[in-house]
């Protein structure tokens, strides 16, 4: 029995079933926003959002049986037993805010979805370098910040009054979002305050920023290796932590044609 409700499980088939059941509970959830919606029709939605929770519950207690205390072991089974556990939440009482985060249970195509998962990976594998990043960012901002409340206090207070008025507007300069409506005034009285914006934008907006997206796709790289060195231990092809992508690739290639080789080979003594 068990080893059926495993293959069960990794048959790609229920894999599309459960994917299919997330999708129709986000347009449930989101019709379910509407505060028009006559009241017939939400109550037939409600019990398609409850039909939708039972198979995630099944699917989660599927796991369980198989996989017992293993279950917990994986990061990613976690994650969907709380996102699940959450929509069990009373939808009375103090903990029915928690039923506003049901919504959590459309997360799970992260779960379900490789390509998915190995953008989140990336991102956690990312974490050490993008924190960093953000180190030399704040200094910079700090600096900046004292630097920008000293000169422009008195000719924009309304933007550089303190230093927070001057964080907030030093972060306007980094998302370029508007920034020239501030220092356009600010130039009108202090001709050469442009040496002070120029190069916070340059060395904020397009250094600092551009190294950090550079950290991220470099851990997303990472990953998708990750991703492929372990499909091809799962094949039984070994391979050296030193393998990159493309070496990879070109390894999945030879074993695949040496598998279409050996199945011609096999149908041809067959016949």
């Amino acid at each position: 029995m068990l080893t059926t409700i495993r293959a069960l499980l990794a048959a790609k088939l229920f894999q599309n079933f459960i994917i299919g059941a997330i999708l129709v509970n986000a347009v449930i959830l989101g019709i379910l926003t509407d505060e028009n919606l006559d009241p017939n029709t939400h109550a037939r939605l409600e019990q398609l959002d409850h039909a939708c929770l039972v198979i995630f519950c099944l699917e989660i207690a599927m796991k369980l049986l198989v996989d017992r205390l293993r279950f917990f072991r994986d990061g990613w089974n976690v994650f969907d037993f709380i996102v699940v556990g959450i929509a069990l939440a009373p939808a009375t009482g103090p903990l029915s805010v928690l039923r506003a985060m049901r919504a959590f249970r459309l997360m799970r195509m992260v779960t379900i979805m490789p390509s998915m998962r190995r953008v989140i990976t990336g991102m956690f594998n990312a974490l050490p370098g993008v924190g960093s990043v953000a180190g030399v960012l704040l200094v910079m901002f700090y600096v900046a910040g004292i630097m920008g409340s000293n000169f422009f206090h008195e000719v924009d207070p309304d933007h550089f009054g303190s230093l927070g008025t001057t964080f907030f507007t030093l972060f306007q300069f980094l998302t370029l979002e508007g920034w020239p409506d501030v220092a356009r005034p600010v130039m009108q009285q202090m001709p050469y305050a442009w040496l002070f914006f120029i190069p916070f934008i340059i060395l904020t907006t397009f250094t600092t920023l551009n190294l950090l997206f550079g950290i991220i796709v470099n851990a997303m790289d990472e990953a998708k290796e990750d991703m492929a060195r372990e499909t091809l231990a799962a094949q039984g092809v070994e391979t050296s932590e030193e393998s990159n992508a493309m070496r990879l690739a070109v390894i999945e290639q030879e074993v695949k044609a040496m598998r279409e080789t050996m199945a011609a080979i096999r149908s041809k003594l067959g016949s």
